[in-house]
């Protein structure tokens, strides 16, 4: 696998109790919170976005490929360390359309060695997501049964469960 490259499988769920789930994350590590904003660029079903922190002029670039299913999916992300955040996006947006802009503040933590996104996204409403990265081939079933088992914990029903991103519902909202 390349440097900047990561296989994983993920999980992604509306979740509007977020007490319950910091609740329920007792004992995890808690990574960072951040105000984060993805600039998503048009690149038909492709989706590439700009992440930037507030007050931090770093960024990433995040290219990735998933399935719009619900539940449990796999997913390959390549990530882009960027020094000028502010102007790689001024550069992007005049070479492609922004599709979205993707405001939220998000809790990292780590928890049975997955990482546990809390989201609170501006216009969306709370969400929940699960990400494992798969050490190879064989890590993949096992993977996909650890986020099963994570969803029962926190009890997300399958209406709950996201095919899309925050992107998509941006731009359909």
């Amino acid at each position: 696998m390349d440097p900047g490259q990561k296989d994983l499988v993920e999980l992604k769920a509306r979740y509007e109790d977020l007490g319950k789930a910091r609740a329920l994350l007792a004992g995890a590590e808690h990574v960072a919170t951040a105000r984060q904003v993805d600039t998503y660029f048009s690149l038909g079903e492709r989706r590439f976005k700009l992440r930037s922190i507030e007050g931090a002029r770093e960024g990433q670039l995040v290219y990735y490929e998933r399935p719009d299913v619900g539940g449990v999916k796999e997913s390959r992300v390549l990530l882009a360390s960027i020094p000028d955040a502010p102007a790689v996006r001024e550069i992007l947006a005049r070479v492609l359309p922004v599709k979205a802009e993707v405001r939220k503040t998000r809790e990292i933590y780590r928890f049975q060695g997955v990482q546990v996104h809390l989201d609170t996204v501006r216009g969306l409403g709370k969400f929940i997501e699960f990400e494992k990265v798969l050490a190879g081939e064989s890590d993949r079933e096992a993977g996909r049964k650890q986020l099963e088992s994570l969803r029962a914990y926190f009890q997300i029903p399958d209406d709950d469960l996201m095919a899309s991103s925050y992107s998509d519902l941006l731009a359909s909202g």
